[in-house]
């Protein structure tokens, strides 16, 4: 999986009223690459994930992060990129118009290659114990008990593990009763925000959560599943941009 940011710039000053601008922005872009349909995700305009109404400057740029799941799509494509911000070519999202301004692949915190076979290859020595993950971009549940929202590691790292067995295609089921042999979740700090979406409330969170690896054996495996999910996201809409975290 590979992950860049694209800068786009609007043609005249734009206001956008939109619950899920992330997802406007998938379309057009699916548009113009139809080939990679259900390979991709992106986010919305950095800054305004949590704004349904925002205005965007004539000429000023915004950026946006897209993430390449399937790897052979990505040469390709990112030419094709390269070559539509080398001309100042434009994109239609929902009914506005940008240009696009560049691409951005330097950037450490937001951009980056997932190679699985890589992390597990990795001197063990190298990799950190301790992993700090900050849920930066709701994550989407509708897990209720008792009709009571609930949320929490494990139904982040069940979610997280499903989506690793459809990538990696091995079965890791194991690793749900084992996890506290294999790791200590310190600390976790979770933040609850209503949503709406499609004229519907829905639950979400984010949060901070902090893991101590306690079986070196493992390492490499735990570290590969968390980088995962830095790059697919988490839950549903991940798509758009939500469930987007990082490590730390």
């Amino acid at each position: 999986m590979n992950s860049f940011l694209i800068s786009l710039s609007p043609i005249q000053d734009i206001y956008i009223k939109e619950e899920v601008y992330g997802k406007k922005i998938y379309q057009a872009l699916n548009d113009i690459f139809p080939d990679i349909h259900g390979v991709f995700r992106v986010s919305s305009f950095f800054g305004y994930f949590f704004e349904n109404e925002f205005m965007l400057e004539k000429e000023k740029s915004y950026k946006i992060m897209m993430t390449i799941k399937a790897p052979e799509y990505f040469p390709s494509l990112i030419q094709k990129l390269f070559r539509k911000a080398l001309n100042k070519e434009t994109i239609i999202i929902g009914e506005n118009e940008f240009i696009i301004k560049g691409i951005v692949s330097s950037d450490k915190t937001w951009t980056g290659h997932y190679n699985f076979k890589n992390i597990m290859e990795q001197e063990t020595e190298d990799l950190k114990d301790n992993l700090k993950i900050k849920i930066l971009t709701p994550i989407l549940s509708e897990k209720k008990i008792e009709n009571k929202f609930v949320f929490g590691f494990d139904e982040i790292f069940f979610e997280i593990l499903s989506n690793f067995e459809k990538y990696s295609s091995e079965n890791f089921n194991y690793l749900k009763n084992e996890k506290n042999e294999i790791f200590l979740v310190k600390q976790e700090k979770y933040y609850t925000k209503k949503i709406i979406i499609e004229n519907v409330l829905k639950n979400s969170y984010l949060g901070e959560i902090d893991i101590f690896i306690q079986e070196n054996e493992y390492k490499n495996l735990i570290h590969s599943i968390f980088q995962f999910s830095r790059f697919n996201g988490i839950g549903k809409m991940a798509e758009y941009g939500f469930g987007q975290i990082l490590l730390l």
